[in-house]
């Protein structure tokens, strides 16, 4: 497989959702808990990228063997358009797998064992989200699975591994006794700072649903827009829209983001552009994007205006 058909094959395009919320993580930690740990920081974003193509694998060699159409498989799936064995797929997707896990577990002995049950938790999401009997793509669940370890479980780790020390979240043994303990106004400030990141990941999947419905249901994808119908989709992606406005509220007023963070509230009037052209029509090649924008305006946004704090804090 030559370096573009990879790029292709693992959809290089979408991994800011995996990527963006590390990098917000980072920064997070960095203003909040005052904690920074380079070595941790590299081995868990290339961990976190090789989960996310690993994932994206899985979900193309599976579309590529469940297809109700020959035709689908040649000319919409990466594999039959570049003719690509699935004998090399599969190990690829074992390959990409056994190193993301082996990082995941060097960073457990560089840290603590409670980021070995939260990565195996997000770990087992990542392979079943499209993998197994019944994937949880395939099920009213895409959504509710995919924002929550990308959004808060993403950055929840990211924190953990550059303050191992501050007893944020931990897990330790003595004998057949186990201890886990924890700052819970700590997770509490992680999960409002992350609550954003979850709306808008999860909308970016509910937004492609909507787009896909009539292929889903070809080729027996029974998602959440199926169960519920367009119509309220389309009102629940409006929702979680501004409601990641709402959200971003609380860490500012809690003093867990600073005050400048009032600044992504100006983002508002191109989201609601956004909002408005997907609300008009719903078309994959037109309008999908609009999730995208909106996610990554917001999240560009905070990682900004975070960014220039913490330079303004350390060299001013």
């Amino acid at each position: 497989m030559s370096p573009s058909q990879f790029l292709r094959f693992v959809d290089i395009r979408t991994k800011f959702t995996s990527m963006l919320p590390v990098c917000l993580g980072v920064a997070f930690s960095i203003y909040y808990f005052e904690a920074f740990n380079f070595l941790n920081t590299l081995i868990f974003f290339v961990a976190a990228a090789f989960l996310d193509f690993s994932t994206t694998a899985i979900n193309v060699l599976i579309d590529y063997r469940t297809a109700s159409t020959e035709e689908f498989r040649k000319e919409h799936n990466i594999i039959g358009i570049e003719n690509i064995p699935e004998s090399l797929v599969v190990k690829y997707i074992y390959g990409m797998l056994t190193f993301s896990f082996l990082l995941g577990l060097f960073l457990v002995f560089r840290t603590n064992l409670v980021l070995l049950l939260i990565g195996l938790i997000c770990f087992m999401i990542g392979i079943f989200y499209t993998y197994g009997p019944i994937p949880i793509s395939r099920m009213p669940l895409g959504e509710l699975l995919s924002g929550p370890p990308l959004g808060f479980g993403i950055i929840l780790i990211a924190v953990l591994i550059n303050a191992p020390n501050q007893l944020i979240l931990d897990l330790s043994f003595d004998q057949s006794l186990f201890l886990l303990q924890g700052d819970w106004y700590a997770l509490l400030a992680i999960f409002f700072v992350s609550l954003p990141q979850v709306m808008l990941i999860s909308n970016i999947v509910l937004a492609n649903n909507i787009c896909d419905l009539e292929q889903d249901l070809e080729n027996k994808r029974y998602t959440l827009v199926h169960h519920i119908g367009v119509e309220k989709s389309v009102r629940l992606y409006n929702w979680l829209t501004y409601g990641a406005y709402v959200a971003l509220a609380v860490p500012i007023v809690f003093g867990w983001l600073p005050p400048i963070m009032i600044a992504v509230y100006a983002t508002l009037l191109y989201v609601r552009q956004q909002v408005k052209l997907f609300n008009e029509k719903q078309i994959k090649s037109e309008t999908f994007v609009t999730s995208v924008k909106s996610f990554l305006i917001f999240t560009f946004s905070e990682l900004f205006l975070l960014t220039v704090i913490i330079i303004w804090n350390t060299f001013i």
